[in-house]
């Protein structure tokens, strides 16, 4: 989608040639910024910061993303463009969270490599899926629309974290409860 709104179109209906440097922009923008993210969030993790609201943060770039494009959609390719400083923001501290997440959750289970494996599927899945009925909702009904149901979809993530999922820092070895889950799930080893 983001592409599509930096590229877009001449008058004659060929494709703008400033879409290619746009879009390479955009994903070493996103990668730079992943990096330091990821930097940050192991700095933070260390100097005390729980595991739970750096994953927030990360799970908070998505929608405020998808405002700011909204909002920002025909303020200029540059105002576009920096919104992938959010999606470098998120990445970088899911990518570092992630395992330690899982890791804390199957402590003592045996489980790791199963809950990291089914997670990254998840991940992969919601990806493809998201694609797919986003560009399908943007043939059909435009760029707004597949942006704001983006925006209201990735509430409910945000929602069920902040409200189910403990701090899990400091947890590993003296919580039984989480391999217990584990185990509830369903999952075997």
């Amino acid at each position: 989608v983001l592409g599509e709104l930096m590229g877009g179109d001449n008058e004659d209906g060929t494709t703008k040639r400033s879409a290619i440097p746009l879009i390479a922009g955009a994903i070493v923008l996103a990668q730079f910024t992943m990096s330091g993210a990821t930097l940050a969030g192991d700095k933070m993790t260390k100097g005390g910061w729980g595991r739970k609201p750096l994953f927030m943060a990360g799970l908070l770039t998505l929608p405020l993303r998808c405002f700011l494009i909204i909002f920002w959609k025909d303020a200029g390719e540059a105002w576009l463009l920096s919104t992938q400083i959010l999606d470098g923001v998120g990445g970088g501290f899911f990518g570092l969270l992630h395992p330690y997440l899982v890791a804390d959750i199957t402590f003592g289970s045996g489980r790791f490599n199963v809950i990291m494996g089914l997670t990254a599927s998840c991940f992969g899945l919601g990806g493809t899926l998201s694609n797919l009925l986003g560009q399908m909702v943007v043939e059909k009904y435009g760029h707004v629309a597949s942006l704001t149901g983006s925006m209201f979809l990735s509430v409910i993530p945000i929602v069920l974290f902040a409200l189910a999922m403990p701090e899990t820092a400091g947890s590993r070895g003296k919580n039984a409860k989480s391999a217990v889950l584990v185990e509830a799930a369903g999952v075997s080893a």
